[in-house]
């Protein structure tokens, strides 16, 4: 399956803060003009070539911090999406996503000399990784390498197993009912504790809580889904050189509250994730960005026993600028999936389920907040 993305768009970046006060009001618009079409996909349709707007990461924020006394201070943070593409946004649209209140990493918490503890929703630190090693700006727009890492095909090891279909709505802790995708990359409810930085040496640990764990009298005699997941992390930040490395657990993701033939998983998932990234900046405008990103999952099916998915992808990413231009290019590549451990799927051969991604972005700056630029990008 190939999927082709043209975007031009024009994106400006502003903050303010009130005067004396600690409150901060701060935003991204960012808006394109796209052209898109995809092609070959197996048993598929494909995507007709369409025109369209999108949105990418267009948000308004305020945030702000009070001190309490003894060194800590209480931090909030309220993030919202906004949508050019009308009133509602368009659901339906990859780039684009729906208006709303606190749609965005939104969380109060305290800040000390011990470290930060958030609560409320944001992004996990996966996602925070996945977003700052990306070379394209705010990891956002058809060229994201959200488009790519972090995303694992299970559909044809559901089909096998269960005689399904293999489609590819992603599955992440708030919405169990896409099924046939296991996604790493994602904001949820969570609390979480930040370590200071030593010598550009910090930590954190999140938990997501199973808040959505199924307790109905629906489902009093099956296997019930109990979702949550534990996130781990290890930065370094210091002169030209950042690296982190991140660990994720995720329980029952999948698990569906709806009875069988209906449900496609009746037992526990165990889905575990590392996620390295790097970048290394030789000069002020030359700088090079690196992804590694480790699958392992055992899922939870209705026949043939549980089975196991592993997947690997890489991605690579640089930027060069010159004067009031800038030129960012990426290449990523995800490949097969190893499928074991399954009865009803032996033997079979999942094929050429990988992909490969090619991004360049060229931006022109207006000003120190406005640039436009043309991006062209390709999935196989």
């Amino acid at each position: 399956m190939q999927k082709k993305l043209i975007a031009l768009a024009i994106a400006g970046l502003s903050g303010a803060a009130f005067a004396q006060s600690n409150v901060q009001i701060y935003g991204t618009l960012d808006g394109s003009y796209e052209a898109v079409s995809a092609s070959g996909a197996n048993g598929g349709t494909g995507y007709a070539s369409r025109n369209r707007i999108a949105t990418n990461s267009s948000l308004l924020g305020f945030k702000g911090t009070e001190a309490v006394g003894n060194g800590t201070t209480v931090v909030w943070q309220v993030e919202n999406q906004l949508s050019l593409d009308g009133p509602n946004g368009t659901l339906t649209n990859s780039q684009s996503m729906p208006n709303g209140w606190n749609t965005r990493d939104t969380y109060l918490g305290l800040n000390g000399a011990a470290g930060t503890v958030l609560v409320g929703y944001f992004s996990t630190f996966q996602r925070s990784v996945a977003a700052k090693f990306d070379v394209m700006p705010g990891a956002t727009g058809p060229a994201s390498s959200l488009n790519t890492i972090g995303r694992v095909n299970t559909g044809a090891v559901y089909a096998a197993a269960t005689g399904g279909q293999n489609t590819f709505g992603t599955t992440v802790i708030g919405n169990q009912n896409l099924s046939n995708n296991v996604g790493t990359i994602f904001r949820s409810q969570a609390i979480a504790y930040v370590t200071p930085s030593f010598s550009g040496f910090s930590a954190g640990l999140a938990y997501v809580p199973n808040e959505n764990r199924d307790n109905t009298v629906a489902n009093a005699g099956a296997v019930q889904k109990n979702p949550s997941g534990w996130n781990a992390v290890a930065n370094y930040d210091n002169g030209p050189l950042a690296a982190s490395l991140t660990y994720l657990k995720l329980t029952d993701i999948g698990a569906l509250s709806a009875t069988p033939p209906t449900a496609t998983f009746t037992g526990a998932e165990n889905n575990k994730a590392w996620l390295l990234g790097a970048s290394y900046a030789f000069a002020p405008e030359t700088k090079l960005f690196f992804m590694y990103d480790n699958f392992k999952g055992a899922l939870g099916l209705r026949a043939g026993g549980d089975a196991t998915v592993k997947r690997n992808a890489w991605y690579l990413g640089f930027y060069q600028g010159f004067g009031s231009s800038e030129v960012r290019a990426y290449y990523s590549k995800i490949g097969d999936n190893s499928v074991g451990g399954i009865n009803a799927a032996g033997g079979k051969s999942f094929g050429d389920d990988g992909a490969t991604g090619f991004g360049l972005r060229y931006a022109y700056n207006l000003s120190k907040r406005t640039h436009v630029y043309a991006i062209y990008t390709r999935i196989t």
